[in-house]
């Protein structure tokens, strides 16, 4: 029987740092936020504090709006730059095509992503929740898109100087940029959602992952960055097919 239960124990599958296990985790969800309590931007932390955002993938009565305000982020961001790069290329008016499709690529982009991350989750024992994962994937892209729009009056300004060389080269390097900066964003929130949710889970404030935790979540952080940089920096081949 001890070399039966031994084998089991060995056989098992590891417990997803991401999903709490302990009793007091499957207790009521706690109540809301009062309407009168001071609520950070949103835009604030999706540039800087990405323990923030931790913090509303956390809690089930702000996730849905980070998910609604992360696509208006992403639509907002995008639009702004396809439309500047539009009107840098002397598009004239028929601006609006390719500042729709901007945002529609981004939103494609992710939902690509979303299938392989999920998969490599559940592959390396470290399975985010499905709502919680895309959140999170659309808090990195809207932090790409933030970035993306914010090169928006370079891009105008080399373009008009430069459209030689200059201004392709940013359009082409504001891309890469956003793809890089969405990517390393998930790959940091994923991080900090495990560390926040296995601590939450044994009720220690200042526990740390395991080893064997923190190798998995490491492999499942670096695969959600590639899978989401390269998603976002395929935008610049779509947006270039337009004009």
């Amino acid at each position: 029987m001890e070399a039966i239960s031994r084998s089991v124990t060995l056989t098992a599958e590891p417990l997803t740092p991401f999903m709490p296990w302990s009793v007091e985790e499957r207790a009521p969800l706690p109540e809301p936020a009062l309407p009168g309590e001071p609520e950070r931007q949103l835009l604030v932390e999706l540039l800087r504090e990405p323990s923030a955002i931790v913090e509303r993938l956390l809690d089930p009565a702000r996730l849905q709006g980070l998910v609604v305000g992360s696509v208006g982020v992403i639509a907002v961001g995008t639009s702004v730059f396809a439309a500047t790069a539009s009107a840098a290329r002397g598009h004239g008016e028929p601006w609006a095509l390719p500042a729709a499709l901007a945002s529609v690529n981004v939103l494609m982009g992710l939902a690509a992503s979303l299938g392989p991350i999920y998969a490599a989750s559940i592959l390396v024992a470290a399975r985010v929740p499905i709502a919680r994962l895309v959140a999170a994937l659309l808090a990195s892209a809207a932090t790409g898109s933030l970035l993306l729009a914010g090169l928006a009056p370079p891009l105008y300004l080399l373009w008009r100087l430069d459209a030689e060389w200059a201004g392709p080269l940013l359009l082409t390097a504001a891309f890469l940029l956003s793809g890089a900066a969405a990517g390393a964003r998930i790959h940091r929130l994923l991080s900090l959602l495990a560390e926040a949710v296995t601590r939450t889970s044994l009720g220690n404030a200042s526990a740390m992952l395991s080893s064997e935790d923190a190798f998995r979540v490491g492999i499942l952080a670096r695969v959600s960055w590639m899978m989401v940089a390269f998603t976002s920096g395929l935008g610049f081949w779509a947006f270039n097919a337009l004009g």
